[in-house]
């Protein structure tokens, strides 16, 4: 079904273009064929990775090509919205009885087109360059001392692929690395690609280093890609990873009496799909959120680590989480597509949120990118330095 959706959008897509795009510019037949064409060429990138690269959303062909083709296709979708809205303009100076010559209308759709060519350069560089440090603090009453000053990295969505390669993932380890954290928390969508293709793009993962280890949960894309042998493979790196719930399989950190548990579970993808928000459902996720726990001290501050940023829907508080730490989202990726994002996650994209009273939820934007949209505007990916501190009074 996800496979059918993105042969049927570009389709959808290119027809579109073609009457908000081509048909105002009242070009010659051979001038409407020409910019027909090349709109077709610009949106028809997920069936030319399919046909060349052997794969429509991880192709296997060089980084330079996959973002040249994201740029221009990213550049086409903008152009394209931009038209659309120029056309809303158009039909109200219609009804106002003023007609809009189809030279300005020429001239708009070419300075539209380097602006919507620099946004997706802008974009695309903004998705593959390497996270910058975002430092956030989270205050509780009920902290234990002991663990005031405790300092999580969080990362997300790596996303490790024929355009995100060894070197990247190096840049980024060592830029975590010179944080000197306490614990390092992934939420998932480590990788696109099979254990044979990508190992050795993924090794610099093994060089993370934190004083209570590189702790993480399986992604929805971890379920496309063969997850036992790369469960095999990241444990391999000295990553521990919760892909479902037995009984508490997580860590205990203790300072002096003080307890803090970092639990998980496993994608939705790995309990036969994704879930609706009914209450049978919401009971179900919600005792896997307690189970998370079992076997963890009574009284320890409870962590969760979940790939998507559901609280309501898994019963976070009934499990006692004072922080959970999710991703999936990649921040909306970038304005008005945020909002459709929002409305199928709770309205929770980037940031931190407090889902409940003195319980919050980290969503990290990101710290890689998916090859099948590699653009991100006004929304960069980064590298989450999370510092709980204690309420003072």
């Amino acid at each position: 079904m996800r496979r059918l959706v993105f042969q049927i959008i570009p389709i959808l897509a290119w027809a579109l273009a073609f009457l908000a795009v081509v048909r105002p510019l009242k070009l010659s037949r051979r001038g409407t064929f020409a910019a027909a064409a090349l709109l077709a060429l610009a949106l028809g990138k997920f069936a030319f990775f399919a046909t060349v690269g052997g794969n429509a959303f991880t192709p296997d062909l060089p980084a330079l090509l996959i973002w040249g083709y994201g740029w221009i296709y990213a550049a086409a979708l903008l152009l394209t919205g931009a038209a659309i809205l120029f056309a809303v303009v158009r039909a109200l100076l219609g009804l106002a009885r003023v007609r809009v010559p189809v030279r300005a209308v020429r001239v708009t759709f070419a300075a539209c087109a380097v602006l919507a060519a620099t946004l997706s350069a802008w974009g695309i560089y903004e998705g593959v360059r390497t996270p910058d440090v975002q430092r956030v603090e989270v205050e509780y009453d009920d902290l234990p001392p002991a663990f005031d000053g405790y300092r999580i990295v969080h990362l997300s969505d790596l996303h490790g692929s024929s355009s995100a390669r060894r070197p990247r993932f190096a840049r980024i380890v060592a830029r975590v690395n010179e944080l000197d954290a306490d614990l390092i928390a992934i939420t998932g969508d480590f990788v696109d690609g099979l254990v044979c293709e990508r190992l050795e793009d993924m090794e610099p993962l093994a060089d993370l280093r934190a004083r209570d280890g590189v702790w993480g949960c399986t992604g929805n894309h971890e379920r496309y890609w063969e997850w036992d042998a790369w469960s095999d493979a990241l444990t391999r790196l000295g990553l521990r990873i919760f892909s479902g719930v037995n009984r508490f399989a997580g860590t205990v950190v203790t300072r002096g009496d003080a307890a803090l548990a970092i639990g998980g579970l496993g994608d939705p993808t790995f309990f036969g799909g994704d879930f609706e928000a009914d209450e049978q459902a919401i009971a179900e996720w919600t005792e896997r959120a307690q189970r998370a726990f079992d076997g963890a001290p009574a009284g320890a501050f409870r962590i969760l680590l979940f790939h998507r940023p559901y609280t309501e829907r898994i019963g976070a508080a009934a499990a006692d989480v004072k922080l959970q730490l999710s991703g999936h989202t990649h921040g909306g990726a970038m304005p008005v597509l945020k909002w459709l994002v929002a409305a199928r996650n709770e309205d929770h994209v980037r940031g931190l949120y407090e889902f409940a009273k003195g319980r919050y939820l980290h969503v990290s934007p990101g710290t890689g990118q998916w090859a099948g949209f590699p653009l991100r505007l006004f929304n960069p990916a980064e590298i989450t330095e999370i510092t709980l501190r204690r309420k003072r009074p």
